[in-house]
């Protein structure tokens, strides 16, 4: 026959002598009011062969002496964030001081909110909350009582108790749970082009409560203290973005800027530091020259990019241009971008075919491209004499030098600096006096032999220009422009 709670905590008062072997023990009867001694090991004696049975007093100072552990409890010291409507977990983990197995049948784990039950282990789990709750019982042999909630709202938010009793010890921890999630924080495109207005944004999502502030800075000087408007979205947290509107500059091409957003959920500000891309697309001219009986000259202008790495390359029918180029050297604008350019000569019999000048550069989401047809002499509508590219008139005079080391440079003291130079303001005076000459010189000598070389076109060409010096200001351009 099984002891009856009563009997024993009867006997326990009248043995409370036996207590005194236990270093800090409670009283009996608070010990026996929080256990469930009546289903110890050392109590369940009865014999169905009728077997002598342990004295109650001896089943109790047994137990005593062979059950007795501190129960020590560990809970996050932080608030647990769950956003609305989420799946949150509330760690709570136990152990026996000194280390022992922990045995089910004496524990008991309850989690409780404002002194109302939310789920309880005593033997079986008893779960009272509306919505569900999970208290895994197969992991509270490991120590491990852990409440898990699903689908949690305002009303979930709070303080929460995880209460231990391994018998005859207890302990409690306090888990804080806040309906709250901060920002993430994501920023647009930091690549701005350079002298047109811009924005830079920044955006902040699945954020709860409602109410984010947002500050921009350059460096450390503050641009911009934004509280923008929340949306809140289909998975009820809130969504916002800062726009940032500016007119860059060369001054601003590199430098860091950063956003910083605040919110009551995030401890410390969220930011995200970046430096500032600026960049210029180059503006591309194909200028074309009349040649002699024997070859054609051909010039590609790429002006006001930004920044400096730029390739430029002459193509024919498609392929690397098979012929003498001559490229200039990098020059700097006023505005801070830069132009550049190259001259090619076509070798003699390829007049059919379309010549195309291709810029690469970082600003351009695909090669930038410009193509001339090459057609053989006789064939056409003749000369046109279209108006000069307006960063030939604008940037100085750059000096070029041949692509590759077999190419001949040009002579010392030639006027091929200003002639191969697509940025230079005499190349309209040389385009609009040489290209004519040139033109009606073929003409009347359409049946010499003797053929002019590289040297020799530039060198006239040249010559031309310089009685043309004094009326550059408002002079077209002679020659073919696509």
């Amino acid at each position: 026959m099984r002891l009856s709670y009563t009997r024993l905590a009867g006997l326990a008062a009248k043995k409370q002598k036996c207590f005194a072997l236990v270093p800090g023990s409670r009283s009996s009867t608070e010990i026996l009011s929080l256990s469930t001694l009546h289903s110890h090991p050392f109590c369940r004696n009865e014999s169905k062969q009728g077997g002598s049975k342990m004295s109650s007093f001896s089943c109790l100072l047994l137990f005593l002496q062979g059950a007795w552990a501190a129960v020590i409890i560990q809970v996050p010291s932080s608030p647990v964030q769950a956003g609305p409507h989420s799946n949150v977990s509330l760690p709570c983990h136990f152990s026996l001081d000194p280390p022992r197995p922990i045995n089910v049948d004496f524990l008991i784990v309850r989690w409780s909110l404002r002194g109302k039950n939310v789920a309880k282990f005593d033997t079986n789990i008893t779960v009272f909350r509306p919505r569900g709750a999970v208290l895994d019982a197969r992991r509270l042999p490991e120590g491990n009582a852990t409440l898990y909630l699903s689908d949690v709202r305002e009303e979930d938010a709070g303080e929460y108790t995880c209460f231990v009793l391994h018998t005859p010890d207890s302990a409690e921890g306090k888990v804080a749970l806040k309906l709250e999630a901060p920002p993430h924080l994501t920023l647009g495109s930091t690549e701005v082009p350079l002298g047109k207005p811009s924005t830079l944004t920044c955006a902040a999502s699945d954020f709860y409560p409602d109410g984010v502030s947002v500050k921009w800075l350059r460096g450390s000087e503050t641009l911009k203290v934004d509280s923008p408007p929340a949306k809140l979205e289909a998975n009820y947290h809130f969504n916002a973005e800062s726009v940032l509107n500016f007119t860059p500059q060369i001054s601003d091409a590199g430098v860091t800027f950063s956003c910083h957003i605040q919110h009551p959920a995030a401890k410390d500000p969220i930011r995200k530091d970046f430096e500032l891309k600026v960049v210029a697309r180059p503006q591309l001219h194909i200028v074309t020259r009349p040649s002699g009986k024997t070859f054609l000259v051909a010039e590609c202008l790429v002006c006001g990019f930004y920044p400096e790495n730029v390739e430029v390359q002459g193509l024919q029918n498609g392929e690397p241009i098979q012929g003498r180029i001559y490229k200039s050297g990098l020059e700097k604008n006023s505005n801070g971008t830069f132009s550049t350019g190259s001259v090619f000569f076509p070798k003699q019999g390829h007049f059919a075919a379309n010549f195309t000048c291709q810029v690469q550069h970082e600003a351009l989401e695909a090669p930038l491209e410009e193509t001339i047809p090459w057609e053989p002499e006789g064939e056409g509508a003749g000369i046109t004499h279209p108006s000069s590219p307006e960063c030939i008139t604008k940037s100085p005079r750059p000096k070029l030098k041949p692509a590759s080391p077999t190419d001949p440079p040009p002579a010392p003291g030639s006027p091929m600096t200003w002639l191969l130079g697509p940025l230079g303001l005499a190349l309209g005076l040389v385009l609009g006096g040489g290209a004519m000459l040139m033109y009606q010189r073929r003409r009347a000598a359409k049946n010499e032999q003797a053929e002019p070389n590289d040297q020799t076109l530039l060198k006239k060409m040249g010559e031309d220009a310089e009685s043309h010096e004094g009326k550059a200001s408002g002079k077209s351009l002679d020659g073919t422009r696509m």
